[in-house]
Parts: structure tokens; sequence; C-alpha cells
């Protein structure tokens, strides 16, 4: 679990637990909702990051447990990233640190879920943070439609992905796609997406999370687009 003790949450912020849904659809399966009450679309901010930390809790639990997917409260409405407003106002680089790190913790406790087959499935604008949410898991299913945009956006904001996207998008795609794709901050359709291994799968919005639950459950096989022996380098020497 991840330590708060020093940073100030809004007095008006959501209670814990409240920003998460957590629901067993199947035994072997829990789906995560990114579902906060104070926000008309999810945003990685600190109580929703606390909230999903808290629902990791409960999957750490759940020893029958061989799948996990997060999503969104709707096909097209996954995150919109960090809370960048909390960011360029904050006035202490310590914090903001810290914050940073805490957000590193959550992530990456998601990618040690290693009894657990995790698969975000995610639709509309998928930028920055809510990407690397979505790299911290074993697949990405994207809900094929117009509205889906993927990318990592940071460096417009004059910012890096801080969250993973660094080193996990160059172990998925290989080191040069990932540079293009961190540098440019350039945000892609669905079919691109794809086309460059960001996601394993397509879908229609409307069966998103049944398409994911499935593969997360070992019901239906995803493969990754093969990296070749690029993409075997960079998995023996870490960015």
């Amino acid at each position: 679990m991840i330590n708060l003790e020093g940073i100030p949450i809004p007095d008006d912020a959501p209670r814990p637990a409240s920003c998460i849904g957590i629901a067993r659809p199947a035994p072997d399966l829990m789906v995560l909702t990114l579902d906060p009450p104070h926000r008309s679309m999810a945003v990685l901010d600190l109580p929703l990051m606390r909230d999903l930390d808290l629902a990791l809790d409960h999957v750490d639990a759940e020893k029958g447990l061989t799948g996990l997917v997060i999503t969104g409260r709707e096909p097209l409405s996954f995150a919109a990233g960090a809370d960048i407003d909390a960011i360029e106002t904050a006035e202490d680089a310590a914090l903001v640190e810290r914050v940073v790190s805490l957000g590193q913790q959550v992530f990456q406790r998601i990618a040690n879920l290693s009894r657990v087959t995790t698969v975000a499935a995610v639709g509309g604008p998928v930028p920055g943070g809510a990407f690397e949410l979505g790299l911290a898991c074993d697949y990405i299913v994207a809900a094929e439609d117009p509205k889906t945009r993927i990318g990592l956006p940071e460096t417009q904001l004059g910012i890096l992905p801080a969250w993973g996207g660094t080193t996990r998008l160059p172990r998925r795609i290989g080191v040069p796609a990932a540079a293009e794709a961190i540098l440019t901050g350039r945000l892609f359709p669905a079919k691109a997406a794809l086309k460059r291994g960001m996601v394993d799968r397509l879908t229609k919005p409307e069966y998103l999370v049944r398409i994911a639950s499935e593969i997360a459950t070992g019901k239906r096989s995803c493969k990754r687009k093969s990296r070749g022996i690029a993409g075997l380098l960079v998995d023996r020497n870490p960015l």
C-alpha cells in the first residue's frame, strides 16, 4: 500500500474507496472501473490513485483470482491522464516528485501481478498517464472508434512520461518507435496504435469489457506483435 502521509488531499475529495468500482462477474475474474464521483471523466489524481491502490489490496487478497480487467465507466471514457492542473500549479518540487513516485509504485503493483492476467480495456482519449496505466497491464484492448486516441503527449507540456511510459513502451514496440511516439507526443487513432503494437486488440466499443474479460480469463487468446531480435535486446538490457 502506498504511503500518503504528508501529501495533502483536498478536503472535498471523495471518501476512500469511492473512485474505483469493484465487480466480480466470475469467480476467477475481477473488473476494476475508474469511476470517480467528482469527475465527469476519470483523472488520475490523488483520490483515484489512492483508491486504485486500495483496490489492488482486494486483488492481492483474492487467491482464486486469475484475471483482472481495468476499464472506464463507459467504453469511450477510460481516463484523461494525470492531474495536469495540479502539476502545473504545484509550488513544491519535492511534493511533485513524491506524487510521481506514488504513481510509479501503484502501476508497478499492477505490473507485478504475476499470478493474474491483467488487461486494460480502453477507449476514447487515452493520453499520458492513462496509457501508462494500460502499459502496466499484460494486454491492452482498445475500442475501435474515431474517438479513441492513444499516446504519450507529455512532451507537448514540457515534461516526460514519468509513470513507466519511457521504459514499458520501448519494451512493447521497440526503441525507435517508442522514441518517436514520446518525442512527438502524438496521439494515435486505434488502428494506427494496433499497427504499431501499442495495443494488442481492437473491438467494437460495446464488446470492450467482454473481450477484455475473455482474454484475462484465458477464454480468448491474444498475441502481441513480434519485435524480433531488437525486442529481445531491449528486454535483456532494460532502459
